[in-house]
């Protein structure tokens, strides 16, 4: 099997290495190329049209897909609503049960600095998740992963060709989510019966994902309280939400480990303005180890700039004592993409700077480094010990990813390919460039297959190099 991974590998690459670059270029180039873009599907935008066109009728627009279990309503169901309960504080509740999961399995070989030789396996990880809907703000969602155990070498696989073990069976019942959300006037109306009263604040609490600065500051699960007020109006700020944050169990540090002695505050601000969105993001880490403790800052700008979209953004850490915990650095990002015409395909070229060891508030183990969220050959699939294809880690590291996503048969087909590169700021370490495309072919309702191949050149080691395919199952 490895062999048979091998040709296909060679091909791609080959493929990869003649036309990847100088695409991608020509997409950002002058217009004398413009009619060798859009790669996708491309359709003329028409004027509106006066005629009167009748709206398809349900049993035309195609089943709803459902749910492993639909317990009350049914999830974007039609017809009658259950009428409920009124609870003694005054709210009305409509509980509805539904549980759904994703299902992911996929066979991946690779070889770079970090491995010995090729390494093959078949890996696969389920998330499961029940979700009680009381109503439309409150619900209480509880989620397992019963194949892994949050860690790339300990998901439920079969080693082809690994000096990490044959593989094994993770099969486990712990709870990687448990939240209850929900908002304080809707929770509790007696308290302002004529609906005037500023109470309107959301909360959550339990175990859940938190992601802000599109996970380059913090992208973990932890056991957190929060606290939002939307919709807050200031001078020149017309619709200002800020949250608060405090976790306190299960913060994942730069090394990834999971801590139940660090406490994390943070404050989380975004507004949109009438050119422009922008969100300042402020963190303490409040470690029980000497040293341990760190400070983090983020702000960022997205807007559009003539045709082009853009995302700049500034993110610090301050460490108390640099450690494997926390670093202390500044990461400068830079997003920039567009659509051409006539198509929904996206070029993108987004850019990096990081002046010393910057590190996230907290991470998960399987989701790599604060470098993922800016392109496919930085970030981590998050299944099995098939990392990402370029270090995502941001230590005196500058670098780019150029890429092109072309989409297909009403997006049920899409193509990505993508160029990145990181060059080493400090002299101690290596330059590295790769060349990859991720492929994505809806199958079914439910189901969608994913191909992925990639080439790395790395400075003074071996090149490297992988190929995945991946089926994933939605129900």
């Amino acid at each position: 099997m490895v062999q048979m991974f091998g040709t296909v590998l060679d091909l791609s690459r080959n493929i990869l290495r003649g036309f990847l670059f100088a695409g991608i270029v020509l997409c950002f180039s002058a217009p004398a190329y413009a009619d060798l873009f859009p790669l996708g599907h491309t359709s003329d935008v028409s004027a509106f049209s006066e005629e009167h066109i009748q709206l398809l009728a349900p049993s035309d627009t195609g089943s709803r897909p459902a749910l492993i279990y639909e317990g009350g309503d049914l999830f974007l169901g039609v017809g009658d609503l259950y009428e409920g309960f009124e609870t003694p504080w005054g709210a009305v509740w409509q509980p509805q049960l539904w549980v759904f999961g994703t299902m992911r399995s996929a066979v991946q070989m690779f070889e770079n600095a970090s491995s010995n030789s090729t390494a093959a396996e078949w890996a696969n990880r389920l998330d499961l998740y029940a979700n009680v809907q009381l109503t439309g703000t409150e619900k209480f969602i509880i989620g397992v992963r019963p194949l892994d155990r949050n860690e790339p070498s300990k998901f439920s696989r079969v080693s082809f060709n690994d000096n990490r073990g044959p593989g094994q069976s993770e099969f486990n019942m712990n709870i990687r989510t448990m939240f209850f959300e929900g908002d304080l006037g809707s929770l509790f109306p007696g308290l302002d019966p004529e609906g005037t009263a500023p109470i309107d604040y959301g909360f959550s609490v339990g175990r859940q994902l938190l992601q802000f600065q599109e996970g380059i500051m913090l992208n973990d699960e932890i056991d957190s309280i929060g606290v939002v007020r939307n919709n807050i109006h200031l001078p020149g700020i017309p619709s200002l939400r800020t949250s608060f944050v405090w976790g306190w169990n299960d913060v994942g540090r730069s090394d990834a480990g999971r801590d139940n002695t660090t406490n994390m505050f943070g404050l989380f601000n975004s507004a949109d303005m009438q050119d422009l969105s922008w969100n300042l993001d402020l963190v303490y880490v409040a470690d029980s180890v000497s040293g341990g403790d760190s400070y983090h800052a983020g702000f960022s700008s997205i807007q559009r700039i003539g045709h082009y979209n853009t995302a700049f953004r500034v993110n610090a850490s301050s460490a108390e004592t640099a450690s494997v915990k926390a670093g202390t650095g500044v990461l400068y990002s830079a997003e920039v993409s567009l659509t051409p015409q006539k198509s929904d395909d996206i070029a993108y070229l987004n850019a990096f700077v990081a002046d010393g060891n910057f590190t996230q508030v907290g991470r998960e183990p399987v989701v790599g480094g604060p470098l993922g969220a800016l392109g496919i050959l930085f970030a981590s699939p998050s299944l099995g010990n098939f990392g990402s294809e370029l270090n995502s880690f941001a230590n005196d590291v500058a670098g780019f990813a150029m890429g092109y996503q072309a989409f297909w048969n009403h997006h049920r087909t899409s193509l990505t390919l993508e160029t990145a590169g990181r060059k080493d700021l400090s002299g101690d370490r290596f330059d590295d460039i790769a060349f990859g495309f991720e492929f994505r072919q809806r199958l079914a309702h439910r189901i969608q297959l994913q191909v992925d191949s990639h080439y790395t050149v790395q400075e003074k080691r071996s090149n490297g190099y992988g190929l995945r395919t991946e089926i994933l199952y939605q129900f």
